[in-house]
């Protein structure tokens, strides 16, 4: 019983503490190559990072911050997603 009783407090005290976001360290990329002249390829490389960022930020979804443009090699780009991802909100502090 007493271990019982432990375990509970310990879970109800762990759902407590309050988790801290560092905003300028939360921003991930997700990159994909994509034909210079090819439409079709364009669309297809969008839903590929669509893809990509809804694999890393599951549930709650994600912002995308910022979206460029590189060239590559060959004649290809290189579409690059700087995300962040929304907050789970079971990790946001309980406010008493």
């Amino acid at each position: 019983m007493k271990t019982w009783l432990v375990l509970a407090v310990a879970a109800l005290v762990a759902g407590c503490v309050p988790v801290d976001r560092d905003p300028a360290r939360d921003v991930i990329g997700v990159s994909a190559a994509v034909d210079n002249a090819n439409d079709a390829a364009h669309a297809a490389a969008q839903k590929l990072l669509v893809w990509k960022a809804n694999q890393i930020c599951t549930v709650p979804g994600y912002d995308r911050q910022k979206q460029d443009v590189e060239p590559a090699e060959d004649k290809q780009k290189i579409l690059d997603w700087e995300l962040r991802c929304r907050p789970y909100t079971a990790m946001t502090p309980v406010r008493f």
